[in-house]
């Protein structure tokens, strides 16, 4: 619809790839600009150079839409290693990739959102954020919710990698901090801000992730029964556009703060009211970005 769009992505070939691919698009595209930005959001110093990139070339220019999307399901240790991966930054790496690096990037644009009208906010989440949240991926409705996530680096980085620790619950933390984190900042900005922050999970959507890591060695006629199972890319997108398109909705409804469901459904988090997690997650990540803003 004419919006200007900054893929940012950390592979640059397929980034390019995507724009052109885009570009191509007869019917679909609109003609309006579209331009790769690379970046790492797992290390530190690429968030600040991609942000400090864009907003140079865009001259102070508001944003209108900023969508955390940037994710991983786990992290590979490193041969022989016995402890969780970690990134360039020394951060256990699902969480500095799913969480850290988006609170930098939001920082570093935060001047920018303010200059909108009304700027839109999207976090992708995950329902891991409500069901791996316990060793062997165990839902977790209990009180004692902020040590889930840990207040301090040396706790968080704590743990041996194991297929249950660093594949599911790992996972499902950096997920819940990602509500919890679109709370922290959306009380933060308090409910008079043009800036709208919501947090969305897109679904069980049929990705390559899916194909390549979790069902690699299924047969393939089980991967074409879970293809038809699972939403598309494309509808996997939509919940999340929705957040960041549907401006009179969002606006006479003051959806702020909350969390969606595919297809754009509110969904009643578990753990959305727990402030002391919400606190933790935003002070850590401050802490953990201090040096780069």
């Amino acid at each position: 619809q004419g919006a200007s769009v900054t893929m940012a992505c950390r592979n640059p070939q397929r980034c390019f790839a995507a724009v052109d691919k885009i570009r191509k698009e007869d019917g679909y595209y609109s003609g309006a600009p579209i331009s790769p930005l690379i970046m790492d959001v797992s290390d530190l110093k690429s968030v600040q150079k991609a942000a400090k990139t864009y907003l140079h070339h865009n001259d102070g220019a508001p944003i209108d839409m900023l969508f955390l999307n940037a994710g991983i399901s786990d992290a590979e240790p490193e041969k022989g290693e016995n402890q969780l991966p970690t990134s360039k930054d020394g951060i256990e790496k699902v969480f500095a990739t799913n969480v850290v690096g988006h609170h930098l990037l939001y920082r570093l644009m935060e001047s920018a959102l303010q200059k909108s009208t009304m700027a839109r906010v999207v976090s992708t989440s995950s329902v891991a954020s409500i069901w791996w949240l316990q060793p062997y991926g165990l839902p977790y409705y209990g009180s004692d919710t902020p040590s889930l996530i840990p207040s301090t680096l040396d706790k968080l980085n704590e743990g041996k990698p194991s297929f249950m620790k660093y594949t599911l619950s790992l996972y499902g933390r950096s997920k819940l901090a990602q509500v919890a984190w679109s709370k922290a900042l959306t009380r933060r900005l308090g409910d008079k801000s043009k800036i709208y922050v919501n947090a969305v999970h897109p679904g069980a959507v049929y990705t390559p992730m899916v194909n390549t890591f979790y069902f690699s060695s299924m047969p393939q006629f089980f991967m074409n029964i879970l293809s038809r199972l699972l939403w598309t890319v494309e509808e996997g997108a939509l919940t999340g556009i929705y957040l960041g398109v549907a401006t009179d909705k969002i606006r006479s409804k003051e959806v702020r703060g909350r969390y969606f469901h595919p297809q754009s459904v509110e969904f009643d988090h578990p753990h959305m009211k727990d402030e002391m997690l919400q606190e933790n997650v935003w002070k850590l990540c401050e802490e953990l970005v201090q040096n780069f803003i």
